[in-house]
């Protein structure tokens, strides 16, 4: 099966923010808040093409689809999302933010950015947010500030997003959990949205999953219905429409294009398990 990759970056939100705040195309990082995106109107499953990391600082809870896992946004609560992960933010969430968004070509010259790679919250499946306390909070907050007011010295850039994504390791490991029945259950559900997020394009199979786990399909669903309310089923479809709405506003793949990529061996199966989704066709979906 051929997938048109090239139609992938058909929209690049990236270029788009930068485009709409007038910032020069050639620099490898943006800095965006809570005006950016109100004002860019983006409301549809994005998969990004950069990494992004973001912190919340005050306002009323709000949420965000990160592959198919759905995460409360706090204030407090520290964002990470790598390439090729689709995400889905609640529209209208005025809470107060920042992100930061970089491509890997940051560190060219200046260290291997191969490290990017050894870090898992950028990875699909991953934790992606996160709580940290109010000293890392503020201590974000300064190395946001920090970089603002160096964003016009690109030689100095690298070292300050480099002790960004430092302090974002070191929050990750102090929030990790201790070592309990329920952390191993945990442990399950971590590793299966890792599979997941890995090989759903393929697998749509529960027995797959649960195989690749060790434990029986029965029991993955009795944790993942435990955790998460969603069943491993639910789990699958969810991420699959995510991907497929992503691509029907993001690019211009056609409905078969699209329904080859996600692995449907025909088109009519994959319109059928779209409208069970979501309530209306593909096409339907793309012309909102």
């Amino acid at each position: 099966m051929i997938r048109k990759q090239e139609n992938l970056k058909t929209f690049n939100l990236f270029h788009y923010l930068k485009e709409q705040d007038q910032q020069s195309m050639s620099i490898p990082y943006f800095m965006a808040n809570d005006s950016t995106y109100k004002n860019a109107g983006v409301s549809f499953p994005i998969r990004n093409f950069v990494y992004g990391i973001g912190i919340t600082y005050s306002g009323k809870p709000g949420s965000v689809k990160i592959g198919s896992a759905d995460y409360v946004l706090q204030p407090g609560s520290l964002t990470t999302i790598g390439p090729g992960i689709v995400s889905q933010w609640e529209p209208y969430h005025n809470a107060k933010h920042e992100t930061l968004f970089f491509t890997e070509s940051i560190f060219t010259d200046v260290i291997k950015n191969s490290f990017l790679s050894t870090l898992p919250f950028f990875q699909p499946g991953g934790q992606h947010v996160i709580q940290t306390s109010r000293e890392q909070t503020l201590q974000i907050k300064s190395l946001f500030a920090t970089i603002s007011a160096f964003r016009n010295q690109p030689l100095v850039m690298p070292g300050l997003i480099y002790s960004l994504l430092m302090l974002a390791q070191t929050c990750h490991q102090s929030a990790k959990p201790a070592i309990s029945l329920t952390s191993q259950q945990e442990q399950v559900a971590a590793k299966f949205r890792k599979l997941l997020s890995l090989h759903v394009l393929e697998q749509k199979d529960v027995n797959f999953y649960a195989q690749q786990l060790h434990i029986t399909p029965k029991y993955l669903s009795e944790v993942l219905v435990q955790l998460t309310g969603k069943t491993t089923k639910k789990w699958i479809d969810e991420h699959l429409a995510m991907e497929a709405k992503s691509l029907l506003r993001q690019t211009s793949m056609t409905i078969l294009e699209i329904s080859f990529w996600l692995g449907f061996e025909d088109s009519s199966y994959f319109i059928k398990a779209f409208k069970k989704w979501e309530g209306m066709t593909p096409l339907a979906f793309r012309k909102l």
